[in-house]
């Protein structure tokens, strides 16, 4: 869900573009925290929105900037501060003042707000990903070393004593002292002793056959059927397209078009891209984080997909090859996974 906020700074817009002539003037800050689990100081792929995080606004500079707003983030990672007017906020900055749960140790240096767009008495500024960073890097982040990580309890030293400790007593001679007695076991005959019959071990049961990788891959007709609709998850049919991938996706399609619609582009390559890149966001909903599906994530899909429109038309077809691909069910590690489509008429199986 990268730039999730943004697009609600959209709707906030939408809303509000028909009295913004009449009505007073407004400015909106919005922008998406991240939990830096690594702590490389750059949003990765093992990186998270955070949710409940306490994000600043703060203008002035200086080594005491004067803190003009505050909120929490969402559910989603995304924070949306509106303030009344149209104060200059290009010297302003953003930064995390409270993390959340064991992300909360210690948060980025502040980032620059940029203006996205002022238009009909309504400013929209936006602000890079903020990250709020744990005590230790996790272990499953690249290059950990074990031998890094600090104890968890540390070693408390006994306190010295205030009294003075008496000498040890000297050690008595050798011949003073007092050994234990030997005591000595009488000899006896040896007894034959039965053996215990032998012990028939049942054969070992055959081995298990391995066990099928878990994912599923589907194209965008399959995606499309009416029979799979209960398996489309956090997005539904009616969903647009600039909230599902960003305003990118929202200047290039408009702000009207559904993920519906989005499936049943063609004949331009740009409307291609939208279909592969739709079909290969609800693969990635559907499959477990980090599974054998080539987009592991959403944010994944979602930043190849703004790579593109961003570049060029040779990269547009690559792009677009790439999300067929893997919706197809290639693509996997080494291109030795091939991920079939797992979905059952909703009315014979209820979705997972």
């Amino acid at each position: 869900m990268i730039m999730k906020q943004l697009l609600q700074a959209i709707i906030i817009f939408s809303a509000f573009a028909t009295s913004a002539a009449t009505g007073p003037a407004s400015t909106v800050v919005a922008g998406m925290v991240f939990c830096d689990q690594c702590k490389d100081g750059a949003r990765g792929l093992f990186d998270y929105p955070l949710y409940g995080a306490r994000v600043a606004i703060q203008c002035g500079g200086g080594d005491t900037p004067l803190t003009v707003r505050e909120s929490n983030t969402n559910w989603f990672g995304g924070f949306s501060i509106r303030m009344e007017g149209s104060p200059d906020m290009n010297r302003c900055t953003a930064r995390v003042v409270q993390g959340t749960g064991h992300c909360g140790a210690s948060g980025a240096p502040p980032r620059e707000l940029t203006l996205a767009f002022r238009m009909l008495g309504l400013a929209l500024y936006t602000v890079p990903p903020l990250l709020s960073q744990p005590e230790e890097a996790m272990d499953f982040c690249p290059g950990y070393d074990t031998r890094r990580r600090s104890p968890r309890w540390p070693v408390v030293a006994p306190a010295p004593s205030s009294q003075p400790q008496s000498p040890p007593a000297p050690a008595s001679p050798f011949w003073r002292r007092r050994l234990p007695p030997i005591w000595r076991k009488p000899p006896t005959m040896p007894q034959d002793q039965p053996q215990p019959p032998p012990q028939v071990l049942p054969p070992p049961p055959p081995p298990s056959p391995p066990a099928p990788a878990q994912g599923s891959a589907c194209t965008y007709d399959q995606w499309a059927s009416p029979d799979h609709r209960c398996y489309w998850k956090v997005v539904t049919p009616n969903t647009t397209v600039a909230m599902a991938f960003g305003p990118l996706a929202a200047q290039r399609y408009g702000s009207e078009l559904t993920l519906r619609d989005a499936l049943e582009g063609r004949g331009d390559m740009y409307r291609t891209l939208l279909r592969e890149a739709t079909a290969a966001l609800l693969n990635a909903y559907y499959n477990a984080p980090g599974g054998p599906f080539l987009y592991p994530t959403t944010a994944s899909v979602i930043d190849h997909m703004n790579g593109a429109l961003l570049s060029s038309a040779q990269r547009v077809l690559i792009e677009g090859a790439r999300f067929r691909r893997a919706n197809a069910g290639g693509g996997g590690p080494a291109g030795r996974t091939r991920l079939p489509c797992d979905l059952a008429p909703c009315a014979a199986q209820p979705p997972r």
